[in-house]
């Protein structure tokens, strides 16, 4: 899976970044060097929880290691500088309740926006009530059914306005050109808010 393969060539960049060994990693996210390598190699799926605890420990948020293609030790240093690790705390509650606020925008019931995510309906609710330990698998097919990336739907804190134009730049521009634009946006309207929090 493409995603997951993605998340661990983040970890990897972000841990020999900073000069950390897998051991390391590992011991101060206390989760298994077997599992870490797993995530590393993209060969298992991964909770919310277990990348904000690898986030803690590589001193990031969590949002970043999903979504960004990092080969630029300049543009992670960056990321790293901007991002700090007290606005990764509240990540997966801000999610659920972006769900929420999206789906609801959208005027989509929790049966039509599971299916056209691929997502149990059952899973969705325990999501949306914040029940659940969420996979990112789960998390990038809610995100692609609503057109947008991870970094996107995890974002601190949206307006109705903000998501309704979030969502109308998402289906006014096609291709990869509209896409990258509404991240852009996006990503620039969370690092100022990081900037500022």
């Amino acid at each position: 899976m493409p995603h997951l393969d993605e998340i661990g060539r983040n970890v990897v960049r972000l841990r020999k970044a900073q000069g950390l060994t897998q051991e390391q990693v590992a011991f101060h996210s206390n989760i298994s060097i077997s599992r870490l390598q797993d995530i590393e190699y993209g060969c298992k799926n991964t909770t919310i929880d277990t990348l904000i605890r690898l986030a803690r420990a590589l001193q990031v948020d969590s949002r970043i290691m999903g979504v960004f293609s990092m080969t630029d030790r300049d543009i992670l240093s960056k990321i790293q500088g901007s991002f700090r690790l007290k606005h990764c705390i509240n990540g997966p509650l801000q999610i659920c309740e972006n769900i929420v606020q999206l789906r609801k925008t959208e005027k989509l019931t929790q049966k039509e926006l599971a299916q056209r995510s691929n997502v149990s309906i059952v899973r969705l609710r325990d999501i949306e009530h914040r029940c659940a330990n969420v996979t990112t698998d789960k998390l990038f097919n809610i995100a692609d059914a609503f057109g947008m990336s991870l970094v996107e739907l995890s974002a601190m804190s949206m307006s109705e306005a903000e998501i309704f134009h979030l969502i109308h730049r998402s289906q006014n521009h096609s291709g990869d050109g509209g896409s990258y634009r509404c991240k852009t946006i996006f990503l620039r309207y969370t690092i100022f808010c990081t900037a500022w929090a």
